[in-house]
């Protein structure tokens, strides 16, 4: 990397990482606005990548059925914190999925556009890909209380950053085995043996945070937010090769854009959640 490049780099990581520490500390309403803008930078994103190979995403029925699985992970998660779940509690939820399934189905009919299938099978796949996430990115910080908490949500990008840290400069240094020739050539495993040592260090940080919490959890959590994290970058690179695009955008100098950039959130965010409200505070 070009040293101009990495400056551009850091300095974008740096105004990154303060307005997202930043809003995080401020309120949970800043943090669900910060969520809410991944999930639909993300979608105009995906839909640029997909036009490549002339898939044309609807755009009305893409937003708003990735909103509503977005607001509909928000309450049912926070409604039930207790994951105390009655059968009448899943009735909207059950509603409100048929429905968007028939509208999404049913839309198709309607559009001039062709590869119907594709645009279908990638609608629904948004769902679980971004909306999903973005909706546990704000559920995670809230304790089983309903108190927000915005240092849970503070130590897992912590956790992911110090991942990404450690694997860049242990590859660059001590790299010399490919991790994933095919999708990623300048990934190795020193370097992704590196971002789990310095994730883990993260963790035992997070531990002392979290008076009477278990170390060995932390620790432990710190090792399976690399490894997930690496493979949700995995995953976006077989998504940016399959279509042959070098980056998601262009939003982030330096990072390319959202999907660039939050490519390890979306895998690891769904593991963190069932991690702390299963094993930490069950």
């Amino acid at each position: 990397m070009a040293g101009s490049e990495l400056k551009t780099r850091v300095i974008t990581g740096v105004i990154f990482g303060v307005v997202l520490i930043g809003g995080i500390l401020l309120s949970e309403y800043l943090l669900t606005g910060i969520a809410l803008f991944i999930l639909i930078w993300g979608l105009k994103e995906l839909r640029s990548i997909v036009r490549v190979n002339e898939i044309h995403l609807p755009f009305f029925t893409l937003l708003a059925g990735n909103i509503i699985i977005f607001a509909s992970v928000l309450g049912f998660t926070l409604a039930h914190v207790s994951l105390g779940i009655q059968k009448s509690d899943l009735v909207p939820s059950f509603i409100t999925a048929v429905l968007l399934v028939f509208v999404i189905f049913s839309t198709e009919l309607f559009r001039a556009k062709t590869k119907a299938l594709e645009s279908i099978s990638i609608t629904i796949f948004s769902f679980f890909y971004l909306a999903l996430p973005s909706g546990l990115l704000v559920s995670a910080s809230v304790t089983d209380s309903g108190n927000y908490e915005p240092w849970r949500i503070l130590f897992f990008f912590f956790m992911m950053w110090a991942s990404d840290t450690g694997a860049y400069f242990t590859g660059r240094f001590f790299g010399k085995h490919k991790l994933f020739e095919r999708l990623s050539p300048k990934k190795t495993i020193e370097g992704f043996l590196g971002g789990v040592i310095t994730a883990m260090l993260t963790g035992f940080a997070a531990s002392l945070y979290f008076e009477g919490s278990s170390t060995l959890f932390w620790v432990l959590t710190g090792a399976i937010m690399s490894i997930t994290g690496s493979l949700g970058d995995l995953f976006e690179s077989m998504i940016k090769r399959q279509f042959e695009v070098k980056d998601s955008g262009t939003l982030l100098p330096g990072h390319g854009g959202i999907l660039d950039r939050f490519d390890s959130t979306f895998l690891s965010i769904p593991i963190y959640f069932l991690l702390l409200k299963f094993l930490l505070f069950p």
